[in-house]
């Protein structure tokens, strides 16, 4: 079970649709329509800095206005340890 101590927020949209491609290239996700929310916080567990990646934008959206909430862990579709290789050449989506 992992539990995120989240520090900053973000949304990837589709409305910036080739941004929001590159992301879910580059992080082996699914484009959905409602696109993904990103929380940047620690693992509690490993205390490494990792990027929570949430399907439910309207969640994230509610804990950002809900100072101390945290993330369930059923809610995090997946974790990022690292920030995806963005480049389309490139021979590993990790850098």
């Amino acid at each position: 079970m992992q539990h995120i101590e989240w520090r900053r927020a973000a949304i990837t949209t589709s409305m910036t649709t080739d941004a929001y491609q590159e992301f879910c290239w580059g992080a082996q996700l699914s484009e959905v329509a409602g696109g993904y929310g990103l929380l940047l916080g620690y693992d509690a567990v490993s205390g490494e800095l990792v990027t929570a990646v949430i399907e439910d934008v309207e969640y994230l959206r509610l804990l950002v206005q809900s100072p101390g909430a945290t993330v369930p862990h059923e809610k995090i579709t997946k974790v990022l340890t690292d920030w995806p290789n963005l480049d389309p050449a490139a021979e590993s989506v990790w850098s």
